[in-house]
């Protein structure tokens, strides 16, 4: 019976019964024992407690409870402290994660989704009719369709004559896997900013564009929904895994032709803008070679960026400003 005098249910007298011990990573069951209460005025000294092997089973039980009490007693705050220790260490681990800086992956905080550039990608300009008619016009850009399936044929036979050049195709390896992923090394390297204080804001673009144009150009495969190289031609064998997503534009032209366009717009004088352009093609030419793309797919996505060229500095320009500011 309960205080109250409500019957006790057999999970509580479970409970009562079972004791648990409870670890930083486990929790396990103690021995089956009898529910005491100890009063500390009645714990006798050491000297006088009996001998627990002389005692009767029922009374050594008896004992052994009371002291097992107390242990699991001081056992739980020792695995609260241990929980507490693994909290931090688990916390700091996780600060330490995320605390990224630009000379070691030159992304830091803008490898995060540039969430308030693409809002003002989707936002209403104005109150308008024709800006809000005009509202998604950048997921409606003119970029023709990809060729038909004759011309495609033509493009297979490229690809597979590109397949046969073993040399050229292993010279080239190398690259096509570190390209695989795109990173800001690849544009800072060539403005000699790399592993360089002082110019986060540009390193942040750069990122926060591959991320921006990804999102946007996965939309155009999405609508054209072309089958990749060796899915029309099984005879090609790419030199890496096959993304799951459509071929048609390439995405990594329109990322690499998207970075140089807008760095030619914020310093149109610097010498290494066209340099920065022809990385872009190099990444794209690679996407061939690796089996990937077709030629097709290449200038795809080179005029996608083109044409998305006035959204994009639209939707960063205070990042466009920063970056003007970093080096003027």
């Amino acid at each position: 019976m309960m205080a109250d005098g409500t019957p006790t249910t057999s999970l509580v007298q479970f409970l009562n019964r079972y004791r648990f011990q409870v670890d930083a990573d486990q929790v396990s069951p103690c021995v089956p024992m009898p529910v005491l209460s100890i009063v500390p005025e009645l714990a006798m000294p050491a000297e006088d407690q009996p001998d627990i092997a002389a005692l009767p089973m029922a009374a050594a039980v008896l004992h052994t409870a009371g002291v097992m009490s107390a242990g699991v007693a001081n056992q739980s705050v020792l695995n609260k402290a241990s929980l507490n220790k693994n909290k931090n260490k688990n916390k700091n681990k996780n600060k330490n994660k995320n605390k990224v800086t630009f000379g070691e992956s030159g992304s830091g905080d803008a490898s995060l989704i540039p969430a308030f550039e693409l809002r003002r990608l989707h936002q209403q300009p104005s109150r308008n009719a024709f800006t809000a008619a005009a509202r998604f016009t950048w997921e409606m850009l003119d970029i023709p369709p990809p060729p038909g399936p004759d011309f495609t044929r033509l493009e297979t036979k490229v690809l597979l004559s590109m397949q046969k050049r073993d040399r050229e195709r292993a010279r080239r390896l190398s690259d096509i896997q570190q390209e695989a992923s795109l990173s800001v090394s690849e544009f800072s390297r060539p403005l000699y900013i790399e592993n360089i204080g002082g110019y986060e804001q540009t390193e942040g673009l750069f990122q926060s564009i591959l991320t921006a144009c990804e999102y946007v150009g996965l939309l155009y495969k999405s609508k054209f929904n072309r089958l990749r190289p060796n899915q029309f031609e099984p005879r090609l064998r790419p030199l890496l895994a096959v993304p799951a997503h459509e071929a048609y534009p390439s995405n990594h032209a329109f990322q690499c032709f998207s970075i140089a366009f807008a760095f030619n717009t914020i310093l149109p004088e610097h010498p290494a803008t066209e340099e920065l352009t022809q990385i872009a093609q190099n990444v794209a030419e690679n996407r061939e070679w690796a089996g990937l793309h077709y030629p097709s797919d290449t200038a795809a996505g080179r005029d996608l960026a083109r044409r998305f060229a006035p959204y994009l500095r639209d939707a960063f320009t205070a990042s466009f400003n920063a970056v003007h500011k970093e080096w003027v």
